[in-house]
């Protein structure tokens, strides 16, 4: 990849896997504190999954960025890019961009993780990444004509 260059085939992975996790997780919401508490494998698994969904996400807003010609320091960075560029809704991408240090915790600081904002997670914003979602398919439709 190059600056001004998508990978349409690089887009399309990772919006099908983001949409498959999405899926996955949807079958869980209305968990609850004490159930993931008392449930180690759900709790690993929704943990895996929102881990997935965020790679996914911050892979799609680097490439994105980085296509755009933008400088990427970090994965918040490439997710406010995408708000800069128009990519993703202003107001949203200073939203979302904190789902680039949710990841971080969750592969860094994965003893230190707080049940409750899984959760929240789980059942409030899942959909944030089905938006996140449809603004990369979006974008992938404009820059080369074709529905996906």
């Amino acid at each position: 990849m190059s600056p001004g260059h998508l990978d349409p085939d690089v887009i399309r992975r990772h919006l099908m896997a983001l949409r498959h996790t999405i899926e996955t997780l949807a079958r869980h919401r209305g968990s609850t504190i004490e159930e993931l508490e008392s449930d180690d494998d759900l709790r690993w698994a929704i943990e895996r999954g929102l881990q997935l969904c965020a790679q996914n996400a911050i892979d799609l807003a680097t490439h994105v960025a980085v296509a755009s010609g933008r400088d990427v320091p970090d994965y918040g960075a490439a997710i406010a890019a995408l708000g800069e560029t128009g990519a993703l809704p202003h107001e949203f991408a200073n939203r979302f961009r904190n789902i680039a240090g949710f990841r971080n915790i969750l592969v860094h600081g994965y003893l230190d993780v707080d049940v409750g904002i899984i959760v929240r997670l789980l059942n409030e914003r899942l959909d944030d990444f089905a938006k996140f979602a449809a603004c990369i398919e979006k974008l992938l439709t404009e820059e080369t004509g074709q529905d996906h």
